[in-house]
């Protein structure tokens, strides 16, 4: 089957196109397997003729942002990896009043979606812009940040909550601005997991404000992650899903606890290894890859935690993770 779209990519790509190329050194979690074809977009029309060549090839693909929040298998990924290295960020317009020391104006952001977010939270909190700043620190691009409705809860915020508009591109090859609405966004979910879009950049409508306050929320978030979250190591974040009030209630979990965390220190995982991965003895809801971690020690230490978690409080939890590629 790889021979059939073979031709078509280099033909469409060209030089750029790259064989066998390790994926690890391309993740927060520094694991998995080969892509079988690699394209580096480093522009929008870039990224969008690497969409549409490995749909007329008929190739399977799949895009790289941050490469956070993801697990490739040990064998690697069959098709095309598009590495999603766009990077703009412009302010668009104003909206509001525009007299002096006014903070009453909204003023609209566009990223692109390959944009690191910690990049775009820094540019708008040095151009006195709030509805970002608890963000600092996430992990990811600006494209996996809209997927997954990325959040913080110290203060809470989504990123979703920040969204103005954003052009995707479709499964029909059709470039399209679409609402906030359009994403109907939840806890870690966008409607973009089910309908196959692809966000190629997106417009944030953020609020005027002091920039001194805002860099005291942005890092009072960087400090409670430093003192909560595992530093310095090999991850892809959070682990599991918090799980609902409705399960906690369900379930009795102490103290209706909705933290998968707590839940997974509490079933006596944490610090729990296979192989090189270890579930974080800082944060229970933290794998990480100790130096040489395979993403089949990770999957037994996933399994090993749900199981552990479902016998002790009766809840399975949902993994927040995702695995990609063959295993």
């Amino acid at each position: 089957m790889e021979q059939l779209y073979r031709a078509k990519l280099k033909e469409i790509l060209g030089a750029k196109l790259k064989e066998q190329e390790p994926l690890a050194p391309y993740t927060t979690f520094k694991i998995g397997g080969p892509a079988d074809f690699f394209y580096d977009a480093k522009t929008k029309d870039e990224l969008v003729l690497a969409i549409k060549a490995a749909r007329e090839a008929q190739s399977p693909f799949f895009i790289l942002g941050g490469g956070t929040n993801i697990l490739i298998g040990d064998r690697g990924i069959r098709g095309l990896v598009i590495k999603n290295s766009t990077q703009n960020i412009a302010i668009r317009g104003v909206r509001g009043s525009m007299e002096p020391g006014s903070n009453k104006r909204t003023v609209f952001v566009e990223a692109d979606s390959g944009v690191p977010i910690n990049k775009l939270v820094r540019f708008t909190i040095e151009e006195g812009l709030s509805g970002l700043e608890m963000q600092l620190g996430l992990p990811g691009s600006v494209g996996g940040a809209v997927y997954m409705n990325s959040k913080w809860t110290k203060p809470e915020g989504y990123v979703g909550d920040a969204v103005y508009q954003a052009t995707i591109l479709t499964p029909d090859n059709t470039i399209k601005e679409v609402s906030k609405e359009y994403f109907d966004f939840a806890y870690d979910f966008s409607t973009i997991q089910k309908t196959g879009d692809i966000v190629l950049s997106v417009v944030f409508a953020l609020l005027q404000d002091d920039k001194e306050r805002l860099w005291a929320i942005a890092n009072s978030s960087i400090a409670y992650r430093r003192g909560s979250q595992p530093q310095g190591v090999f991850s892809a974040g959070c682990t599991f899903k918090n799980i609902s009030k409705v399960q906690a209630l369900t379930a009795a979990t102490p103290g209706l606890t909705t933290s998968a965390g707590f839940l997974v220190d509490n079933a006596g995982l944490k610090g729990a290894t296979v192989g090189d991965a270890e579930i974080s003895p800082v944060h229970a809801n933290f794998i990480v890859n100790r130096r040489h971690a395979k993403a089949s020690d990770v999957v037994e230490l996933i399994e090993r935690a749900r199981t552990a978690v479902k016998d002790k409080f009766g809840v399975v939890l949902e993994e927040e993770i995702r695995k990609v590629g063959e295993f």
